[in-house]
């Protein structure tokens, strides 16, 4: 288990408008990628040189959110931590 900040890559506009500072988002694979979840959709997809792990450990169970750290913009920065 471990913490990880990065950007949200392909944020969702209209998903990143309803996101402030300290907001908690959920970590998901959804097919292929590992998105942060938030109650109105998927917020953006998660990129790490760590995302061989991350997927890892959700498929092993473990669970994972996202709190918002900035939002720059369209780029939202968010530390990954285990749930």
């Amino acid at each position: 288990m471990f913490t990880e900040v990065t950007i949200l890559a392909s944020p969702n506009s209209s998903v990143i408008t309803t996101l402030a500072v300290g907001s908690i988002l959920t970590v998901a694979l959804s097919g292929p990628r590992v998105v942060a979840q938030a109650v109105a959709g998927v917020a953006g997809a998660i990129t790490s040189a760590r995302l061989p792990e991350i997927i890892q450990c959700l498929n092993a169970g473990q669970q994972y959110a996202a709190r918002v750290t900035a939002i720059n913009g369209g780029a939202v920065t968010v530390e990954i931590y285990p749930a």
